[in-house]
């Protein structure tokens, strides 16, 4: 207990000087300041190319996304630097540069469900004979950055089909599963997931049709019994990633304990305001109101005072003021923008959707209290997934179309689904759901 105290202490003072990342950007648009701030200080009148376009996937229009990135890089280097709207081979761009400033040469990659790039400055030899004689001058300054497919990149490629999809089961052996989160934890590629009972939490991965935990720890040892919990426990999970690339924090809650700040081995815990929820790129927290049996008000900063605020600075706007289920996301569309989905289930089973800044819109009747969106299939557009309210349990996908919820698929379930999660994008973009169904975790591809 002493270790655990240690550091819950120490999960205390990180999160005292703890502030929300900025507002999430596209995977463009995160890539290009990433370069320029690796290369430094860019010459004026910088000439910006890039390579042919590498993909492990058919890129439809590839020499319309290397130029997209080079317009950004160029935007990224100052009022003096131009973009070149094509694809060049690097002797090619180093003979145009000539008569700039400078030469930065893009070499762009689509591979295993990221878009990677490198950038490289390069001084200009004006005279030809110098470039013959010094045909591969060294870089004066090198830089690398990475980010998932999103659908911005994904509008370059054939689209992926919601219709056709596949079921991995595996078995678990955690007993009554009350929320379930999935991410990068450590930094090291890979998703995890992170399962919350009425008694405890786990981190793990699906090994051989198996959940393997590979730590646990009791709620007994995270934190103390609720005064007064509520008659049927709610749960919450989320995976925050770090904003430097390190991975991720993990916040965890439950109506039986309350909401906490776990370290990665789970052996430390830090109380927040009380449920965590992940919202773009931070966590804010739900109150429970035992009376009322579900949550009650506006989301709060998890640590800290006030209302809580997404990545992009503002408030998250629920579309209810009582809820047992919230669920946030920020949809990155086509053209690279983004777009906030808010949706609560009131607890008569009504789903209520809040899409950017438009009025609250009452989407859905009868849902269940498993609720999890995300863009699944990366088209600009996101999913809400729902479960079943009477009858039969099931999954049914829904894509909002910007007025309207337009239902996708259904997929059956033969007993309760107890914990929905979308996880970040794997290979080819592509965004699994992860699905807690009796002793079964369902991963939907």
């Amino acid at each position: 207990m002493r270790q655990t105290a240690t550091l819950g202490a120490a999960l205390v003072v990180a999160l005292g000087s703890w502030t929300a990342p900025a507002h999430a950007a596209s995977a463009l648009s995160a890539i290009a300041p990433e370069l320029a701030r690796g290369l430094g200080q860019v010459p004026s009148n910088a000439l910006v190319v890039v390579a042919p376009f590498v993909s492990d996937m058919v890129a439809a229009h590839g020499e319309e996304l290397a130029a997209r990135l080079a317009t950004l890089m160029a935007g990224q280097l100052g009022p003096t630097a131009h973009a070149n709207a094509r694809t060049l081979p690097f002797s090619v761009a180093r003979a145009l540069a000539a008569k700039g400033g400078a030469l930065v040469y893009i070499q762009a990659e689509v591979a295993s469900g990221h878009v990677r790039a490198t950038a490289d400055l390069y001084p200009v030899l004006s005279n030809g004979w110098d470039r013959i004689r010094v045909p591969l001058p060294a870089p004066r300054a090198h830089a690398f950055a990475s980010a998932p497919i999103d659908a911005e990149i994904r509008s370059f490629f054939p689209p992926l089909g919601l219709e056709r999809v596949e079921v991995h089961k595996a078995r678990h052996e955690l007993g009554d599963v009350l929320a379930v989160s999935c991410g990068e934890l450590d930094g090291g590629g890979g998703n995890e997931l992170v399962v919350v009972t009425r008694g405890a939490v786990a981190r793990g991965r699906i090994v051989a049709g198996k959940f393997v935990a590979s730590h646990a720890a009791p709620w007994s040892a995270l934190a103390p019994r609720a005064p007064v919990p509520l008659r049927e426990p709610l749960a919450t999970s989320a995976i925050v990633p770090r904003v430097d690339g390190t991975g991720a924090d993990l916040f965890v809650g439950t109506t039986d304990r309350g909401g906490v700040a776990l370290s990665r081995d789970l052996r430390g815990a830090a109380p927040v305001r009380g449920l965590p929820v992940l919202a773009g790129g931070t966590a804010v927290c739900a109150r429970p109101d035992p009376a009322a049996s579900a949550f009650e008000g506006s989301l709060l900063a998890c640590v800290g005072e006030g209302q809580a605020n997404g990545s992009g600075g503002k408030a998250v706007v629920l579309p209810s003021p009582r809820y047992d289920a919230v669920v946030v996301d920020e949809v990155v569309r086509r053209d690279g923008t983004f777009v906030r989905l808010v949706a609560t289930r009131d607890p008569d089973g009504r789903l209520r959707l809040r899409a950017g800044d438009q009025d609250e819109k009452i989407a859905l009747e009868l849902v269940g209290s498993q609720l999890a969106i995300g863009d699944l299939d990366e088209d600009g557009e996101a999913e809400v997934v729902t479960t079943s309210e009477s009858g039969d349990d099931g999954i049914t996908i829904w894509s909002w179309r910007g007025h309207d919820l337009v239902r996708r698929l259904r997929i059956p379930a033969p007993l309760a689904v107890r914990a929905l999660a979308v996880c970040p994008a794997g290979d080819a973009g592509r965004r699994p759901l992860v699905a807690v169904v009796g002793e079964e975790v369902w991963v939907v591809r």
